[in-house]
């Protein structure tokens, strides 16, 4: 069974693709972007406790749960397979 929020393949960026922040103790999280689906973000502590994603433009959010998708060995079908039997998140 795959699970949309493994992200133990997923990189690790040199940022906070939230608030931009630089430094130690940057994690990688995953979350949902509405129906586009589930995308893997690089965060920092203080964002990742916000628990909500941070704004993306959709041509974006497109682009990386794309990404995650690939990182997870899956298609956007499957991925959207996958969401619909986990209904809400």
């Amino acid at each position: 069974m795959i699970s949309l929020d493994d992200t133990s393949r997923c990189p690790i960026g040199v940022r906070c693709e939230s608030c931009g922040a630089e430094g130690p103790g940057l994690t990688v999280h995953t979350v949902e972007l509405g129906r586009l689906g589930v995308a893997c973000l690089t965060l920092c502590p203080r964002c990742a406790e916000a628990d909500t994603a941070p704004p993306v433009a959709v041509g974006t959010a497109v682009r990386i749960v794309g990404q995650h998708c690939a990182h997870l060995g899956i298609t956007l079908d499957e991925m959207a397979e996958l969401l619909t039997e986990e209904g809400d998140r």
